[in-house]
């Protein structure tokens, strides 16, 4: 598990022991309507990560305090790694500690939580991207409401999601700056497509049920398309398009002609393509700048994915190119 302390800590945020201070940031940053501590605690720390649907937030605060929400264009799920408190929306009322289950926060609800203290890590994911997504998914327009039930405690497939979602914000505060464009918008479609199939609510049983399966032709299409897209964002709404299935559909079916999913195809691909650069190397190329340029945000990861493909690390094919060059 990565290190709890400081997930985001080199995003933007703040340190503050003023709880005037503390109000006005968390305000403005996470549009709080209200906040209330005690004067003169100790430190609260809270840093942010925005993507495009996705926002990551990780606070800590060993005091007690209290904070309020407005009504919300995103859905979140409140992830602890210590403290605890309780939280309050519209009739519903919960706990949140590392023992009690991960709560989700619908849409266009008021929140009120009151903490004892807190270290946590919030996910907020846009609705309209969960309802597109869900879309796709199951292959026919969302229009009913996204509803989410409580049984996240038995559902062992939360675990995974948060396990993705600290890795995720670990490995983007390590490596920010340097991932590419196309490592963060799979990841995040990761999180959301994740956080679809992980909690459940009233469409799971139609993510669940049989899916049709797509002609071997239609199959053939969307490799195609992952082929002559190798370098941009897996689209998944494309590719679903491309094989007029829905997704979980393609999904299938792909792996059953192909063997692996269209993301693990395309795995396979931009490490062709890896193996081609670093082939092709001049004196400005490192083997970090060719992962990140193929889409993988992690060297070691793509290291060992390279050897297995290919018998050798890729600083070897590196070293073999300058050796060529002379």
């Amino acid at each position: 598990m990565p290190n709890r302390s400081n997930l985001l800590s080199k995003h933007p945020g703040f340190t503050s022991r003023r709880v005037e201070e503390v109000k006005g940031r968390v305000t403005k940053l996470f549009g709080v309507t209200r906040f209330e501590a005690p004067p003169n605690g100790k430190a609260c720390n809270a840093h942010y990560l925005r993507l495009n649907d996705v926002n990551l937030i990780h606070v800590q605060y060993p005091e007690r305090h209290s904070v309020s929400f407005a009504e919300a264009s995103f859905v979140r799920q409140y992830f602890a790694l210590g403290g605890s408190g309780r939280f309050s929306t519209g009739r519903r009322t919960g706990e949140i500690s590392v023992a009690s289950p991960a709560p989700i926060i619908p849409a266009g609800t008021p929140l009120h939580l009151e903490f004892e203290r807190t270290n946590q890590l919030v996910l907020r994911i846009e609705y309209s991207a969960l309802k597109r997504y869900l879309g796709v998914l199951i292959g026919q327009e969302i229009d009913k409401d996204i509803v989410f039930y409580d049984e996240t405690q038995s559902n062992p497939a939360v675990a995974s999601l948060r396990r993705g979602a600290f890795h995720f914000a670990s490995d983007y505060n390590a490596r920010g700056h340097n991932l590419s464009d196309l490592v963060i918008v799979e990841t995040e479609r990761m999180l959301i497509m994740k956080f679809l199939m992980s909690n459940w609510h009233n469409y799971i049983p139609l993510l669940l049920r049989e899916p049709p399966a797509p002609s071997n032709s239609a199959v053939r299409k969307v490799q195609e398309f992952i082929e002559a897209n190798w370098d941009q964002p897996i689209d998944v709404e494309k590719m679903a398009e491309v094989a007029d299935v829905s997704a979980r559909s393609l999904f299938r079916q792909f792996r059953k002609v192909v063997g692996a999913s269209p993301s693990e195809f395309a795995k396979q691909i931009r490490l062709s393509r890896a193996r081609d650069m670093l082939e092709r190397a001049d004196t400005s190329t490192t083997v970090l700048s060719v992962a990140f340029a193929c889409g993988f945000q992690n060297a070691g990861h793509f290291a060992r994915d390279f050897k297995l493909a290919f018998g050798e690390l890729p600083s070897e094919s590196l070293r073999r190119a300058e050796r060529r060059r002379g």
